[in-house]
């Protein structure tokens, strides 16, 4: 793992695996999941919360990288090629 690296303290049940750069990977839905079990938040206010609490400290050092689940994403949000 590079030394820059962020290491979200309390969220080890969310890691997935460590990219080729020496980022952590964190799966986003047992992100919230932490959330709601650890701290009794709803589903809206976990995500909320990971939204804007743990993507905002992106801009520190390497960081880390959060995967979603394609079934997530709206497809019609993607670009389409002809």
């Amino acid at each position: 793992m590079d030394d820059q690296a962020i290491i979200l303290c309390g969220l080890e049940d969310a890691i997935a695996g460590e990219s080729d750069c020496g980022r952590l990977i964190y799966d986003y839905n047992k992100t919230v999941k932490v959330f709601m079990d650890r701290d009794g938040m709803t589903q809206d206010e976990a995500i909320e919360w990971v939204d804007y609490n743990v993507m905002g400290v992106q801009c520190n050092g390497k960081g880390f990288i959060m995967m979603y689940d394609r079934n997530l994403i709206d497809p019609d949000l993607l670009e389409k090629t002809p």
